[in-house]
């Protein structure tokens, strides 16, 4: 059976992050209206999971927003919904995202017997001055403990986000946040890079020249000693921001990186699915905002904002660019599911790709016809990306 994932996005959070661009909603003064978000995603799920009863669900993820903040008993109902439609593979991957405040740890026993197999912690710094600062209602202390309480509820099913960057961060206070948290870490580790994206307070901060973030030469030190020390302790650099004890690693993301189909359900949620009556490669995104998306849902069983269909080229170029994010790279036989037989010698500049593999960044091995990242080609993904992509 193919398989296949679903992304759930949960909208709301008690407090909206300053560097934070996903599609989120302050948890209104009233409450959040439980049931009504509830009935809504089960009617988007039935819709949306309906042509692929052929498939077998290898993951579910609950993104947000704060999907912590959602109900363990609204959680176990969307759990049986989509394992009634589609069944969850023997060994399926269930992952719920948490912040780590004192309210949501008291959930998680709740969450594991609604079914979920996997937590992720949005822990991001140690530094409360920090935290404080980006609009987060935790302190690094109570990020730890979270972590340490769900490695004893999911032993070996633990993630947490870092995030370095931040205004006035040096590399030894890095390094010794790093040092830090890897002595509570579990089997997983998300590390990534502060961005400033558009429409975030902190773009406007940025733009207004009230803060002032490390430069390029200072993040890239930071990079490489989360590479160091992570792989010290025996995690394997797997994909750019992603580190795991072998075996350990993200079903759900690697399903996005090797090219799975998934659907999504939820306000601003994507989609990527071949339709099962076309036989086309669909691309759709749910409608943003949260009540014009319920009420869509309850009028037309879904909150469809739009749906394109992806070219073939759009797909090979898709194929490679998130095939190259992971360290194992992209083989010419699974860039052949999307590229009608054509293989990447064909379809890349391989003039330069072997300049990049001369150099250091790249890995060809024509045996396997397999193109892979080295770890110094890694940290420079996207500008390597751009000159090999046609």
């Amino acid at each position: 059976m193919v398989p296949f994932s679903l992304y759930v996005h949960w909208p709301y959070c008690t407090f909206l992050c300053r560097f934070c661009a996903f599609s989120k909603a302050r948890v209104p003064a009233k409450g959040v209206e439980h049931e009504r978000i509830t009935s809504a995603l089960l009617k988007e799920l039935r819709t949306s999971l309906a042509p692929h009863k052929d498939k077998v669900l290898q993951s579910i993820y609950f993104g947000g927003g704060t999907p912590s903040l959602a109900q363990p008993r609204n959680i176990a109902q969307i759990i049986e919904a989509a394992n009634s439609l589609v069944p969850l593979a023997s060994d399926a991957e269930i992952t719920l995202e948490s912040n780590p405040t004192s309210a949501e740890v008291g959930k998680m026993r709740d969450f594991k017997q609604a079914g979920v197999t996997r937590y992720s912690i949005g822990i991001q710094t140690l530094d409360d001055r920090t935290l404080a600062r980006m609009g987060r209602l935790h302190t690094g202390a109570e990020g730890l403990a979270a972590v340490d309480r769900a490695r004893a509820l999911f032993p070996g099913k633990v993630s947490f986000d870092m995030i370095f960057g931040f205004e006035g961060q040096t590399l030894d206070q890095w390094q010794k946040e790093l040092e830090t948290v890897l002595k509570h870490a579990d089997n997983h580790i998300s590390v990534y890079q502060l961005t400033v994206e558009p429409g975030t307070p902190l773009f406007r901060d940025r733009n207004a020249q009230r803060v002032v973030l490390p430069s390029g030469d200072l993040s890239a030190q930071m990079y490489e000693s989360a590479v160091e020390m992570c792989t010290a302790k025996g995690f394997r650099h797997y994909e750019v921001s992603n580190y795991a004890v072998p075996g350990s690693e993200s079903m759900h993301n690697m399903g996005y990186w090797q090219g799975r189909q998934w659907v999504g359900i939820g306000p601003s949620a994507h989609s990527r699915f071949i339709d099962p009556s076309s036989n086309q490669r669909i691309s759709s995104a749910r409608l943003p905002d949260i009540q014009r998306w319920a009420q869509h849902c309850e009028k037309f069983g879904h909150g469809t904002a739009k749906s394109t269909v992806i070219s073939d080229e759009d797909a090979k170029q898709e194929a490679v660019v998130f095939g190259l994010r992971m360290l194992d790279g992209i083989t010419d036989r699974r860039f052949a599911g999307v590229s009608g037989g054509q293989s990447l010698k064909d379809y890349l500049h391989m003039d330069r790709v072997q300049q990049y593999v001369d150099d250091g960044y790249l890995l060809w091995n024509s045996a396997d016809a397999k193109l892979a990242p080295t770890e110094r080609g890694l940290e420079v993904i996207d500008s390597i990306l751009i000159d090999i992509v046609p």
